[in-house]
């Protein structure tokens, strides 16, 4: 490891308050082997030597496919594999990973304490992840996730992996059950691509995951997580939509901890970078690249041939944008104030429909009604009177980002904007 790479590491583990050997305190640190070095460093001249690489899989995209049950239920085919990248998995550019960290220096947590009530570092405008699944509604602080980065938790009986890179302010949420039925568990590589957390299955030891590509990259290449649906949103407005909601209640370390953003004032200095970036955004080749500051937030959307950004500063304060990408006919609910983005199919009962806000005062923070039958919706997708009371739209996966590291990964991506 040169000198840089390993002043980076300690620049690194000093702003999280970490030693090499940390442990999430419900699973022991997996050891350094596989396409480690033997010492826990993964070095990424040796993460590519892989023989036979599987070829990536079509995606499914036929917005009829069942829906996962919860009050969020989507269909799991929606979301393509590579759509919109300059490399597939089998050439994906894994020496460009550098090594900033030992394996499970950042420790994953596995199974976390969940309490009705929030831990003491959690305030009331702190953003969470917000997961519903067979009815039951669980929420996982920014805070926890700055220091861990995975949680590999079960939501109404389903296993599932909230991963959080607070470089590059993504948090995705993958099903984590496996296709024998089996649960996926993910760690931290320690490796970063284009300042974006590198995942490991611990299952394998082998396989990596860059987090927002969300394909195998090594060992297992081309397998790809199924992304679910994932709210995020501050923690005041998620209880208040979900008052039952559990939180997740502790971490392994101590309350002061969480109680701090780690990487300083890394979120407000817009083209400031821990580490590089390739390519940069002026030669992305993008024609919005340098047309947004990198950090401003970004809601993504990767449907069948497209991919879509619709930048928060673009939305306004509040707005039903109904829009198509890649052929799927799509309503984003955006609310400014409580950093809000959904994205849902309009398609309902074989019918498009089209969404504007509403005046309801009983709904929170706002309602929308549909043009077509006049029915009124609340942000969380449930009809709520007129012709298509009780129906509920299917909330997409999809993501939050930093502009900078949207556009890294998906180059040849539209952007929102309004008429």
């Amino acid at each position: 490891m040169d000198t840089r790479t390993r002043w980076l590491q300690v620049l690194v583990l000093a702003g999280l308050g970490l030693t090499a050997c940390g442990d999430d305190g419900d699973d022991a640190p997996v050891s350094p082997t596989g396409p480690g070095t033997g010492s826990g460093d993964i070095a990424p001249t040796e993460v590519s030597d892989v023989s036979a690489p599987a070829s990536p899989a079509d995606p499914e995209t036929d917005p009829e496919l069942p829906a996962l049950p919860g009050a969020f239920g989507v269909p799991i085919g929606t979301q393509p594999g590579f759509v919109g990248a300059p490399f597939t998995a089998s050439d994906f550019p894994t020496k460009e990973m550098l090594p900033i960290t030992p394996r499970d220096a950042i420790p994953a947590i596995t199974d976390p304490p969940m309490s009705t009530s929030p831990p003491p570092f959690l305030l009331e405008d702190d953003l969470v992840f917000g997961v519903v699944i067979n009815g039951e509604a669980r929420a996982y602080p920014h805070n926890i996730g700055w220091r861990h980065e995975i949680v590999n938790d079960v939501v109404g009986g389903h296993p599932v992996c909230v991963t959080f890179c607070p470089l590059t302010g993504t948090g995705l949420v993958f099903d984590g059950e496996r296709a024998d039925g089996s649960r996926l568990s993910l760690g931290v590589s320690g490796l970063l691509y284009n300042t974006n957390l590198v995942m490991y299955d611990r299952g394998d030891l082998q396989t990596l995951y860059p987090q927002i590509y969300a394909s195998g990259v090594n060992g297992e290449v081309g397998q790809t997580l199924d992304l679910l649906p994932v709210v995020e949103t501050t923690w005041s407005t998620w209880k208040r939509l979900y008052p039952q909601t559990l939180v997740q209640s502790d971490g392994p370390f101590n309350v002061s901890a969480y109680q701090n953003y780690p990487y300083g004032d890394y979120r407000t200095r817009n083209f400031f970078f821990l580490f590089p970036i390739r390519p940069t955004l002026a030669a992305n080749g993008n024609p919005y690249s340098i047309s947004y500051g990198a950090k401003v937030r970004v809601l993504g959307l990767r449907i069948d041939s497209q991919t879509l950004a619709f930048p928060f500063s673009e939305m306004g304060e509040r707005a039903a944008i109904n829009e198509t990408v890649g052929g799927f006919d799509v309503l984003v609910a955006y609310d400014a104030d409580s950093h809000l983005a959904i994205p849902y199919s309009r398609q309902v009962d074989g019918r498009t429909l089209t969404f504007d806000l509403a005046d309801a005062e009983d709904l929170f923070p706002f309602g929308l009604r549909d043009r077509e039958t006049g029915t009124l919706w609340d942000v969380k997708g449930q009809g709520i009177n007129g012709e298509l009371a009780g129906q509920s739209l299917r909330q997409i996966p999809a993501h939050s980002s930093m502009w900078f590291a949207w556009v890294t990964f998906w180059p040849d991506t539209d952007v929102w904007a309004p008429n």
